[in-house]
């Protein structure tokens, strides 16, 4: 468990991380990445707590995500009655253990200012931010540029045109809060696709 925490999670919070494993005992699990979530938390009918975080996440967005999910441990630990999942219940618990984390010994200034907006009202998602996801994205590591180049944020790609994503080729719709409405077009299918999704427009599908 320690090599978790020191391998995934910035050094400067690394033991703050350990720490809330430890206070409200879930079994952590870092996964492969989703497509549909950054991470989970889950109760199964033991009364086990299960968190999960994806592992291909920077180790800023990788804390963030962490944290969130350690608030639906922390509000499941001290209520033990079902709410909404991102209620007020929830916010408190996550504004409460993030508040130790937000200084520059933890966090780049860049993302820092928007983390602190982000934090006065916490969403169920990061997504819901756009300052904070792009900040987040530009503090990866060199590595990740080879995956990112010739790549745009789907927000960006005009409103009928083209473009792949994870290996499948969609027609960009509307813009739906955080989530843009695009249709698949090999099966005709609509799905929504997070705005700041980075998706590839060098390739034009032919049938279109």
């Amino acid at each position: 468990m320690t090599d978790l925490f020191d391998t995934y999670l910035p050094a400067a919070s690394a033991e703050y991380g350990r720490n809330l494993w430890q206070q409200y005992g879930f079994t952590f699990r870092v996964v492969k990445p989703r497509r549909t979530r950054l991470g989970d938390f889950r109760v199964i009918p033991q009364g086990q707590t299960f968190i999960t975080v994806n592992a291909d996440l920077n180790p800023h967005a990788f804390l963030i995500t962490y944290v969130h999910e350690v608030a639906h441990a922390a509000v499941h630990k001290e209520q033990r009655r079902r709410g909404k999942p991102h209620g007020r219940a929830w916010q408190t618990a996550f504004q409460r253990l993030m508040q130790p984390l937000l200084t520059e010994a933890v966090f780049p200034a860049p993302v820092l200012e928007p983390l602190r907006s982000y934090m006065s009202r916490p969403a169920a998602t990061t997504s819901a931010s756009p300052a904070l996801m792009l900040a987040l994205r530009q503090t990866n590591a060199p590595v990740a540029d080879s995956q990112t180049e010739g790549k745009v944020l789907l927000r960006d790609v005009p409103e009928g045109q083209s473009f792949q994503f994870s290996k499948k080729t969609y027609v960009r719709g509307t813009l739906r809060r955080t989530r843009v409405v695009c249709k698949e077009v090999a099966s005709g299918r609509s799905y929504a696709i997070l705005a700041h999704a980075l998706v590839d427009i060098r390739e034009q599908a032919a049938t279109l």
